[in-house]
């Protein structure tokens, strides 16, 4: 067991492999290689969604006079585009390969967004940028949920089973540091180049090198899919005949709609509330994408010890309870502290979260037909985030008049909606207890194991 530990997850693609494999030890060394090429694919992806989301969009959303309502729809109809994730599934039952989908439909997706980089030559009137945006990112999405879709469950093919944890944990964390600097790049450029060339340059390069990042995918091992090939039918109902798939759709669809009833105005927050540059929110993302390499892969080797279950409770609770209350603490203070220590639990939360959540996914899911699961999952989360998405912009607009200012406190709309997604938040262990995991520890004893080492440890003023 400590000899695990201590291994390169990369280095250990070959133990175990995917039964339908054997033990061809050309297949295992195409794995490795794959897994260590998906490291760099990433990153060049990594980039192009760094630079056509987060607080790039945001600021160009904000230059062509996006409405709250417009702001909610930008950042949830990326989710409502998981709804094709089932057909993207079908489509690859039927040509019984993933590598040629996947990137023809990332090809698509990213490829728009030169139409965004072109957007202030294209001639539009002023009060249809806006709504040109956001029909962008809806198209733009549904390629690209469907490519994301079809890539998850490639790899979960490709990564043996012991190793997931650990290795999409360092992935992620690589990654996280990749965007930091991509973040920190894009935040220099943004504040010193005029608009909306600044927007321009950003966008274009993306496309770039997105470009880069799927000539990788074609580089990439596939292995033959141990699935039939399902009808449209059973891509649709089978994942939800699965009791326990159907438990963990029913967590991922609460989540989805508790993160989103706030996060499409959480970078909205910073730029137009709190006054902060986009040097400062790209430093924000650099706090937490370099403390998110130390925690994301930390995290990844816990959830193989004791299971993703445990993982997600932690995590899930951690984000309800640290981040809205730093982003209000900030706001209310005019310290923008608060918002740098925010960025270490985001790193803390998330870290535990993302591959938790990926891998408690195909953990709940049989290899057979495994596509069609993950395709479900997708459109189960892209619908409730979505409904989250589409609730927060009337929610804020609800919210804005009951702001008040008591003994100095300035208390806003935008207060309000992140203690309501707080709540919810926190409150997501209830639905994830109901969903099983083979060898999974409990919450509680995780806890114990960890006080039990702390006490081992001892106290240095001890005698």
């Amino acid at each position: 067991m400590a000899a695990e530990t201590d291994a390169s997850p990369l280095a250990d693609a070959d133990r175990p492999a995917p039964p339908f494999l054997g033990r061809d030890p050309g297949a295992l060394a195409r794995i490795r290689q794959t897994m260590r090429l998906s490291v760099v694919e990433g990153s060049f992806t990594q980039v192009f969604l760094n630079w056509t989301a987060g607080s790039v969009l945001i600021g160009y959303m904000l230059h062509v006079g996006a409405t709250p309502f417009q702001f909610g729809l930008v950042s949830s109809v990326p989710l409502l585009a998981q709804a094709a994730s089932p057909f993207a599934a079908w489509l690859a039952g039927l040509a019984g390969r993933r590598k040629t989908l996947t990137a023809l439909f990332a090809a698509f997706g990213r490829g728009l967004w030169a139409l965004a980089a072109l957007l202030p030559e294209m001639g539009l009137p002023p009060e249809a940028r806006a709504p040109f945006l956001v029909l962008l990112v809806a198209v733009s999405s549904l390629f690209q949920a469907s490519a994301g879709t079809l890539w998850a469950s490639w790899m979960g093919d490709v990564v043996p089973d012991r190793k997931r944890g650990r290795y999409f944990g360092l992935r992620s964390g690589i990654l996280g540091v990749v965007g930091m600097l991509a973040n920190l790049g894009a935040g220099w450029f943004l504040d010193r180049v005029g608009i909306p060339l600044n927007f321009q340059v950003v966008i274009g390069v993306a496309v770039l090198l997105a470009a880069v990042g799927i000539y990788l995918l074609f580089l990439h091992y596939e292995p033959l899919a141990a699935s039939p090939r399902p009808s449209l039918r059973e891509t649709l109902v089978t994942p939800w005949q699965r009791p326990n798939f159907r438990r963990f759709l029913l967590f991922s669809s609460y989540w989805h709609l508790s993160v989103f009833v706030a996060s499409p105005f959480v970078f909205p927050y910073f730029l137009d509330q709190l006054r902060m540059t986009f040097t400062q929110v790209a430093i924000w993302s650099a706090i937490a994408s370099t403390a998110g390499l130390v925690t994301t892969a930390q995290w990844g080797r816990v959830a193989d010890r004791v299971g993703n279950k445990a993982v997600l409770a932690i995590g899930t609770f951690l984000t309800g309870s640290s981040l809205p209350l730093c982003w209000i603490l900030a706001g209310v203070t005019g310290n923008l502290a608060f918002i740098w220590i925010s960025a270490v639990f985001d790193a803390l939360a998330w870290g535990a979260i993302g591959p938790a959540f990926f891998n408690l996914a195909l953990a709940s899911s049989p290899r057979e037909n495994r596509v069609s699961y993950i395709a479900t999952w997708s459109l189960a989360a892209g619908l409730a985030g979505f409904v989250g998405g589409v609730l927060s912009g009337p929610l804020l607009t609800l919210f804005l008049p009951l702001g008040f200012t008591w003994g100095g406190v300035h208390w806003t709309g935008y207060h309000s909606l992140f203690v309501l997604s707080g709540v919810l938040r926190m409150l997501a262990w209830l639905p994830l207890r109901r969903v099983r995991e083979t060898n999974a520890w409990r919450t509680r004893d995780v806890f114990g194991a960890m006080w039990s080492a702390w006490r081992a440890i001892g106290f240095p003023w001890r005698q």
